[in-house]
């Protein structure tokens, strides 16, 4: 019986257990080195589709402190990048976007003064 016991908790915890595997696609500093874009995909598993996230972060923090600026789901080709030291490109040919913000500041760098514009743009 005690094992029964053992074996059902067992169970109980293992499919408690996270199947989401998170995979960092593209990084990049700004041209200032002072902030970085981290995009990160997360599979669940085969009956879900890839979520795309994307976090700026100050350079050398880790993104699961972060918010994320952009998620998205049913992406199709994303492409994120620097158009200028302070000005974040965020492209794709299709989404459904879940969240987006289009700015980014942080008491971390700069105490708020660097501000990061993000530009969405999805192509047609």
């Amino acid at each position: 019986m005690k094992n029964l016991l053992l074996i059902i908790a067992a169970i109980l915890l293992s499919s408690c257990a996270d199947p989401c595997i998170d995979e960092v696609m593209s990084q990049a500093a700004d041209a200032q080195q002072k902030t970085e874009f981290v995009h990160v995909r997360t599979n669940c598993g085969a009956t879900t589709g890839f979520f795309h996230q994307i976090f700026i972060v100050a350079a050398g923090a880790n993104y699961q402190d972060e918010s994320p600026i952009f998620a998205a789901d049913k992406v199709e080709h994303i492409a994120v990048k620097w158009l200028d030291a302070q000005t974040l490109e965020i492209s794709s040919d299709s989404a459904r976007i879940f969240n987006f913000k289009n700015f980014w500041q942080s008491k971390n760098v700069d105490n708020f003064q660097y501000v990061i514009q993000v530009k969405l743009h999805e192509e047609l």
